[in-house]
Protein backbone atom coordinates (compact mmCIF):
# COMPACT_ATOMS: atom_id res chain seq x y z
CA UNK A 1 0.00 0.00 0.00
CA UNK A 2 2.69 2.68 0.91
CA UNK A 3 4.57 1.78 -2.50
CA UNK A 4 1.09 2.69 -4.38
CA UNK A 5 0.89 5.73 -2.43
CA UNK A 6 4.22 6.90 -3.23
CA UNK A 7 4.06 5.67 -6.68
CA UNK A 8 0.68 7.67 -7.09
CA UNK A 9 2.04 10.57 -5.35
CA UNK A 10 5.21 10.78 -7.75
CA UNK A 11 3.09 10.65 -11.10
CA UNK A 12 0.98 13.52 -9.97
CA UNK A 13 3.72 15.85 -8.97
CA UNK A 14 5.86 14.79 -11.65
CA UNK A 15 2.79 15.88 -13.88
CA UNK A 16 1.89 18.85 -12.36
CA UNK A 17 5.69 20.00 -12.59
CA UNK A 18 6.12 19.24 -16.60
CA UNK A 19 2.81 21.22 -17.20
CA UNK A 20 3.27 24.06 -15.18
CA UNK A 21 7.04 24.14 -15.31
CA UNK A 22 7.81 23.67 -18.80
CA UNK A 23 7.94 26.90 -20.19
CA UNK A 24 8.86 29.30 -16.71
CA UNK A 25 11.86 29.84 -15.37
CA UNK A 26 12.58 28.81 -11.79
CA UNK A 27 10.31 29.17 -9.09
CA UNK A 28 11.08 29.85 -5.66
CA UNK A 29 9.10 29.48 -2.89
CA UNK A 30 9.28 29.77 0.99
CA UNK A 31 11.79 32.56 0.86
CA UNK A 32 14.24 30.93 -1.76
CA UNK A 33 14.06 27.63 0.62
CA UNK A 34 13.39 25.47 -2.46
CA UNK A 35 12.90 26.40 -6.03
CA UNK A 36 10.95 24.81 -8.35
CA UNK A 37 12.99 23.56 -11.57
CA UNK A 38 11.87 21.37 -14.41
CA UNK A 39 14.71 18.98 -14.86
CA UNK A 40 15.07 15.85 -16.45
CA UNK A 41 17.82 13.61 -14.89
CA UNK A 42 19.57 11.05 -17.34
CA UNK A 43 22.29 10.28 -14.68
CA UNK A 44 22.15 7.91 -11.48
CA UNK A 45 22.19 9.84 -7.72
CA UNK A 46 24.60 12.77 -7.71
CA UNK A 47 24.83 12.77 -11.04
CA UNK A 48 27.13 9.27 -11.35
CA UNK A 49 27.43 7.01 -14.46
CA UNK A 50 26.06 10.52 -16.44
CA UNK A 51 25.56 8.73 -20.10
CA UNK A 52 25.11 5.70 -19.17
CA UNK A 53 21.06 5.37 -18.98
CA UNK A 54 20.53 1.85 -20.19
CA UNK A 55 23.12 0.57 -17.43
CA UNK A 56 21.25 2.98 -14.91
CA UNK A 57 17.61 1.86 -15.85
CA UNK A 58 19.05 -2.26 -15.67
CA UNK A 59 20.55 -1.16 -12.09
CA UNK A 60 16.75 0.51 -11.20
CA UNK A 61 15.06 -2.53 -12.00
CA UNK A 62 17.52 -4.97 -10.57
CA UNK A 63 16.38 -2.75 -7.07
CA UNK A 64 12.87 -2.46 -7.66
CA UNK A 65 13.32 -6.26 -7.88
CA UNK A 66 15.21 -6.56 -4.79
CA UNK A 67 13.05 -4.40 -3.37
CA UNK A 68 9.27 -6.35 -3.97
CA UNK A 69 11.06 -9.71 -2.53
CA UNK A 70 11.86 -7.96 0.43
CA UNK A 71 8.61 -6.69 0.84
CA UNK A 72 7.25 -10.53 1.25
CA UNK A 73 9.36 -10.97 3.98
CA UNK A 74 9.22 -7.81 6.31
CA UNK A 75 8.58 -8.02 10.05
CA UNK A 76 8.24 -5.37 11.63
CA UNK A 77 5.51 -2.39 11.08
CA UNK A 78 9.04 0.29 10.34
CA UNK A 79 10.44 -2.22 8.25
CA UNK A 80 7.53 -2.68 5.83
CA UNK A 81 7.33 1.05 5.94
CA UNK A 82 10.89 1.68 4.86
CA UNK A 83 10.38 -0.62 2.08
CA UNK A 84 7.32 0.46 1.17
CA UNK A 85 8.90 3.38 0.54
CA UNK A 86 11.98 2.59 -1.19
CA UNK A 87 10.03 0.15 -3.25
CA UNK A 88 7.47 2.84 -4.49
CA UNK A 89 9.85 5.87 -4.85
CA UNK A 90 12.03 2.93 -7.56
CA UNK A 91 8.84 2.14 -9.12
CA UNK A 92 8.24 5.85 -9.71
CA UNK A 93 11.74 6.79 -10.88
CA UNK A 94 11.94 3.42 -12.84
CA UNK A 95 8.71 4.26 -14.91
CA UNK A 96 10.53 7.27 -15.96
CA UNK A 97 13.51 6.07 -17.16
CA UNK A 98 10.63 2.97 -19.36
CA UNK A 99 8.33 5.65 -20.49
CA UNK A 100 9.62 8.89 -20.60
CA UNK A 101 11.61 10.13 -23.86
CA UNK A 102 13.83 9.28 -26.15
CA UNK A 103 12.60 5.81 -24.88
CA UNK A 104 12.64 2.90 -22.82
CA UNK A 105 15.62 2.52 -20.67
CA UNK A 106 17.13 5.58 -21.84
CA UNK A 107 14.26 8.04 -20.09
CA UNK A 108 14.98 10.82 -18.13
CA UNK A 109 13.38 11.26 -14.72
CA UNK A 110 11.56 14.53 -13.94
CA UNK A 111 12.97 16.18 -11.29
CA UNK A 112 11.32 19.60 -10.00
CA UNK A 113 12.75 20.42 -6.43
CA UNK A 114 15.43 21.98 -5.80
CA UNK A 115 16.58 23.17 -2.11
CA UNK A 116 17.87 26.50 -1.59
CA UNK A 117 21.43 25.45 -0.30
CA UNK A 118 21.91 23.08 -2.99
CA UNK A 119 22.51 22.30 -6.99
CA UNK A 120 21.05 19.57 -7.22
CA UNK A 121 17.48 18.27 -8.02
CA UNK A 122 15.00 15.87 -6.65
CA UNK A 123 11.68 15.15 -6.81
CA UNK A 124 9.05 13.10 -4.71
CA UNK A 125 10.30 9.77 -5.07
CA UNK A 126 13.68 10.59 -3.79
CA UNK A 127 12.29 11.95 -0.92
CA UNK A 128 10.82 9.27 -0.38
CA UNK A 129 13.95 7.27 -0.54
CA UNK A 130 15.35 9.68 2.41
CA UNK A 131 12.71 9.14 4.48
CA UNK A 132 12.39 5.17 4.34
CA UNK A 133 16.49 5.82 5.33
CA UNK A 134 15.50 8.12 8.18
CA UNK A 135 12.89 5.80 9.27
CA UNK A 136 15.42 2.36 9.45
CA UNK A 137 17.69 4.86 11.45
CA UNK A 138 14.70 5.39 14.15
CA UNK A 139 13.88 2.01 14.38
CA UNK A 140 17.69 0.93 14.94
CA UNK A 141 18.03 3.32 17.67
CA UNK A 142 14.89 2.30 18.75
CA UNK A 143 15.64 -1.32 19.05
CA UNK A 144 19.19 -0.67 20.28
CA UNK A 145 17.26 1.22 23.45
CA UNK A 146 14.53 -1.44 24.15
CA UNK A 147 17.12 -4.25 24.05
CA UNK A 148 17.75 -5.41 27.71
CA UNK A 149 20.52 -4.10 29.50
CA UNK A 150 23.00 -7.49 30.11
CA UNK A 151 23.56 -8.95 33.49
CA UNK A 152 26.67 -8.23 35.15
CA UNK A 153 28.13 -11.20 36.78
Amino acid sequence: MTAAVVVAIDAATKALAVQLLSSRDSVSVLGGVVHLDLYRNFAGPRNILAGHTVLISLAAMGAVAAFAVLATRVRTTPFALAVGLALGAGIGNLLDRLLRAPGPLRGGVVDWLRPGWSSGSMNVADLAIQLAIAVLAIAAVQDLLARPKPARP
